[in-house]
């Protein structure tokens, strides 16, 4: 007897398994390998004036982080930081989401400790929508050796002035204690959690060398390499280098995730910027 000939494969079908496939290849990569896939980017911010002292002057930035206990992602994060050996490192909001993370944050602040290194901290509309107490907040990052600063300003030894507010998409933020009689200085940095304030600033603001903020993920889902959705509070900013009224600017794509715990096309960021003369 002449055995049963195989079933004929259509083109139908084939394409039905391919894009099955396909999907189930994005699923594994948006859910499991793009989330723990940290991806270092460096800047060179060139600064008019700058003195030698300051020339090659680190910064690196975290954001987003959405902690809620230290993880291998986070372990991969405090070996670059310590490869990068910045001397400052900036953590621009949503680092928490709620009061119970708030030893998950003190051991974070720990993880990025190193030698003369100086760790400043904004607020993110999570800390607010998640009702963690400021004060607590405050005494985390400071059992860390970090500073949290609000709508206000300060001067690292370095001599390098750091302008701050609290969250734009929440409504806590006020420029005019952060920028009221703001030092000069050899280099100016502004830090800000959502994007959209920076359009947002009064004109006749001062000026910064680097403005710093977070808040859009990238997009973090980005099909065709597209954001389909930025948060309320982002304005015309989704991820990379931008021109502001107050400056060069960078949007990071941050490190956690937030509502899908999925990255697809939006690998997880810490930008490292170093100053440079002129």
């Amino acid at each position: 007897m002449r055995p049963p000939a195989p079933p004929s494969i259509t083109r139908r079908t084939f394409l039905r398994s391919a894009a099955a496939g396909a999907v189930g290849l994005g699923a594994a990569d948006g859910f499991l390998i793009e989330p723990r896939w940290l991806e270092i980017t460096r800047h060179d911010i060139h600064v008019a004036g700058l003195p030698r002292s300051l020339d090659g002057f680190t910064i690196a930035q975290l954001t987003d982080v959405h902690l809620t206990s230290i993880g291998g992602l986070h372990e991969s994060l405090f070996a670059a930081v310590q490869k990068v050996a910045p001397q400052l490192v900036v953590l621009t909001g949503d680092v928490i989401d709620a009061e119970a993370s708030l030893g998950a944050l003190t051991d974070l602040c720990k993880g990025l400790e190193g030698s003369g290194r100086k760790v400043l901290a904004t607020l993110g509309n999570w800390e607010h929508w998640g009702k963690v107490p400021v004060e607590r907040l405050d005494e985390a990052y400071a059992r860390g050796g970090a500073r949290l600063l609000g709508n206000e300003h300060t001067r690292l030894p370095e001599g390098l002035v750091v302008a701050a507010t609290d969250d734009f998409c929440s409504g806590h933020h006020d420029v005019v204690p952060a920028l009221r009689h703001l030092p000069e200085g050899p280099a100016r940095l502004f830090l800000t959690h959502a994007p959209g304030l920076l359009d947002e600033v009064p004109p006749g603001a001062p000026r910064f060398d680097l403005a710093l903020s977070g808040h859009t993920h990238g997009g973090q889902v980005r099909p065709l390499g597209f954001s389909l959705a930025v948060p309320p509070g982002s304005g015309r900013f989704v991820a990379g280098p931008y021109e502001t009224r107050v400056g060069p600017a960078y949007v990071s794509r941050g490190i956690g995730t937030s509502v899908v715990p999925a990255r697809f096309l939006c690998r997880p960021e810490l930008p490292v910027f170093r100053l440079v003369q002129g």
